[in-house]
């Protein structure tokens, strides 16, 4: 297929690849893989053998897949092997190990889990390089990996927060057969099964499926907290020809929980009590929320030559929230609380995300070019309930024992309506130049012009806020220098479009969401591949406009919120039998403008410093210990600076054992979580969480 086309094969490991041949002074681009094995080469990534470092990721939003180091962007990592080996079941156990993130808004807390990336807070996700809204319950277990891009995305995947975007990548059918089951217990009665199935259908591997499925129930290591989970999704790969692929994809979700972690809240000029007993329910023992998701993709990829291949994909998922209970508390100045307890009706969410790009390869004089340009976005429509009663801040209470009281007698839901609430669109119509000039030098220029329509309605159908129709360029421009075939250098700048935040549940226009913004980055970076290891450094200069609570609390946007750092991180394999991932972040944040100029932004700590670990005991064939440390430090969490969050630490200790039992792959695992059962505030919202003993088995066949 490759004859007379200027390309060479590549191989990489059972998979193929193809890169354009050197021919006289003409310039190589970066390797890119041929369609029909693109899968198989993901899926041989990143495995505990090779420490768990990618060489690839699977999607740089509209561009498609690249090779990691060749990227002109931070990314790091979690790959379906460490995904399984730290027994991870909710995006929160990816941001407590992974080097550049760290948990918001956690899963169990029963609202959409939000991530803190370089300082900044982010709803927005991905998912098989499909840029999407917010989810309220997001499984792990049919993932193939999760790649979170730090820093502004707005080239890349339309209006986003500047922090960064994390691409939820979906396990797709293996080459060979795949016979898995995985039975096990995430922390306290949470016992479990998964099932994991996968191959071809026909001899020839025209079509394959994948198939997961996940039965969860039981209780967790916070008290009256309880989890009750169902899983199952189908994935579908037709290789029409040796040009033209359908993937097809298709899951249903059902998430119950009972006593969601609990939300607090500290006014200005409140003193901030240590943190109390993680491990109590500080919420109400029958408070619950229920999600239900169904969700449908299609993709079709088509090489029309061997110079344009033509890219279309679709997804729509649809949310119910039937059941929704939330508590907050709120200190009171008698180093006592009280809480607000609310009942909300049934809320709907209808979700789309879609693409229609093409790839073009070409040379002109002597210098190589891959384009990228095409339409992409997505949109969201929520229906929400004229019923939510709440029974106002109760109490006081003491906060060396939660109080606990009946549930209330909530008034009738007989006159409720529901009714169509709000919707936001993100259009984005992109170019962008994949420029190689020689062998050391290229660049990637482009332009995304992103479009946000918003527009918000009250149960009477008048306008909640005036609609929103605007548009701004997003310019990239990026220049990388490869002076050895092991090191990458980078510069670039970028601009992005972000939907403006919503108003906290404490503020006097509850909900409320602000217009959009515009923010900026300035990015020098470094990629070295030492050894078994991927290091990867990076300073960056980031601005974005302020939006915090005022004297009157109101949630507003005023003055500029800028973040100046640098990180380092590293992944793979220290020594042959050594694994690391870890990194480290310096932060400077600071507000200019508004009434709190020259202040910090709330939840923003200065240092961030991971490290996961494993290493393979050389007597033991088969036996790995594992374990990680994780600092985060001080944190203010008052816009006015008046309280600071203290800087805690936490361990993570575990086993694995890999062996055959008749011939069978079979790997136990054991990993708890905050060994020392440490009470610490995760930020000024949430508590952190108390330790957790996940244990599971898991064979092959």
């Amino acid at each position: 297929m490759l004859a007379g086309t200027g390309l060479q094969p590549v191989r990489r490991g059972n998979a193929f690849g193809a890169r354009l041949a050197p021919a006289g002074d003409a310039v190589t681009l970066p390797s890119v893989t041929v369609q029909g094995s693109a899968t198989a080469a993901l899926q041989q990534e990143g495995t505990a053998s090779d420490g768990y470092r990618a060489t690839t990721v699977s999607a740089a939003g509209a561009l498609g897949g690249m090779e990691l180091r060749n990227t002109p962007y931070s990314f790091s990592v979690v790959t379906r092997d460490l995904l399984q080996n730290v027994q991870a079941q909710s995006p929160d156990d990816v941001y407590r190990i992974n080097p550049s993130t760290l948990t918001q808004t956690p899963q169990l807390s029963g609202w959409a889990p939000m991530v803190k990336i370089r300082g900044f807070n982010s709803y927005d996700r991905a998912e098989d390089g499909l840029r999407r809204s917010y989810g309220f319950a997001t499984s792990l277990e049919d993932k193939e990996r999760v790649e979170v891009l730090s820093g502004l995305s707005g080239f890349l995947y339309g209006a986003a927060s500047p922090g960064g975007m994390v691409n939820y990548v979906n396990k797709r059918p293996t080459p060979d057969r795949l016979n898995s089951i995985t039975v096990g217990n995430y922390g306290g009665s949470q016992y479990y099964v998964h099932g994991d199935f996968g191959g071809p259908f026909d001899d020839n591997g025209k079509v394959g499926y994948r198939v997961n499925l996940v039965r969860q129930d039981g209780d967790t290591a916070v008290d009256d907290q309880k989890i009750d989970r169902t899983l199952a999704s189908l994935a579908l790969d037709l290789n029409i020809t040796d040009r033209f692929k359908l993937e097809l994809g298709a899951s249903y979700s059902d998430y119950k929980m009972q006593s969601p972690t609990a939300y607090w809240f500290v006014g200005e000029g409140v003193s901030r009590p240590k943190a109390p007993d993680s491990s109590k329910d500080w919420s109400q023992p029958w408070i619950r929320d229920e999600t239900e998701s169904r969700k449908w993709m299609a993709r079709m990829t088509y090489e029309a030559s061997d110079h344009l291949t033509l890219r279309v994909a679709h997804l729509r998922e649809y949310q119910d929230r039937p059941v929704q209970y939330h508590t907050m508390n709120s200190i009171r100045p008698n180093g006592q609380y009280a809480q607000l307890r609310q009942k909300v009706g049934e809320t709907k969410t209808e979700s789309e995300a879609w693409q229609a790009l093409a790839d073009i390869s070409f040379d002109t004089w002597q210098v190589g070019h891959k384009i990228t340009l095409g339409y992409y976005g997505y949109m969201d429509k929520q229906w929400q309930t004229t019923y939510f009663p709440n029974t106002g801040y109760l109490g006081p209470y003491g906060l060396d024992s939660p109080t606990h009281v009946p549930e209330p007698d909530w008034p009738s839901d007989a006159a409720k309506r529901t009714y169509y609430a709000s919707r936001i669109r993100n259009d984005n119509f992109m170019i962008g130049d994949l420029v190689r000039f020689n062998d050391q030098w290229s660049a990637l220029v482009g332009i995304n012009r992103s479009t946000i329509k918003s527009m918000e309605r009250d149960a009477d159908g008048a306008p909640g806020q005036p609609d929103y129709d605007r548009g701004r360029n997003s310019p990239n421009a990026s220049l990388m220098f490869s002076p050895t075939p092991w090191l990458t250098t980078y510069a670039t700048y970028i601009e992005g479009l972000e939907q403006g935040g919503v108003a906290p549940d404490e503020a006097v226009n509850r909900l409320q969401v602000l217009p959009p913004m515009r923010s900026k980055q300035r990015e020098l970076g470094i990629k070295a591949e030492l050894g078994g290891l991927l290091v990867s450094g990076a300073l960056f200069d980031i601005e974005k406009a302020y939006e915090y609570s005022n004297n009157a609390n109101l949630y507003v946007q005023d003055g500029i919120q800028r973040h100046r750092g640098a990180e380092v991180s590293a992944v793979g394999k220290a020594t042959d039998a050594w694994t690391i991932m870890g990194g480290v972040t310096l932060l400077t944040a600071r507000v200019e403008g508004s009434a709190n100029d020259g202040n910090a932004p709330i939840n923003v700590p200065k240092v961030m410093a991971k490290l996961y670990s494993e290493y393979a005991l050389p007597f033991a064939p088969g036996l790995s210990l594992t374990g990680g440390v994780y600092f985060v430090g001080q944190q203010y969490a008052t816009a006015s600076n008046n309280s600071r969050l203290p800087s805690y630490t936490t361990f993570d200790l575990g086993l694995r054992y890999a062996t055959k039992v008749t011939g069978r792959p079979v790997t136990l695992r054991l990993n708890v979580n905050n060994v020392a059962n440490r009470d610490y505030w995760l930020n000024s919202y949430y508590l952190g969480s108390p330790r957790s003993v996940a244990l599971s088995a898991q064979m092959q066949f």
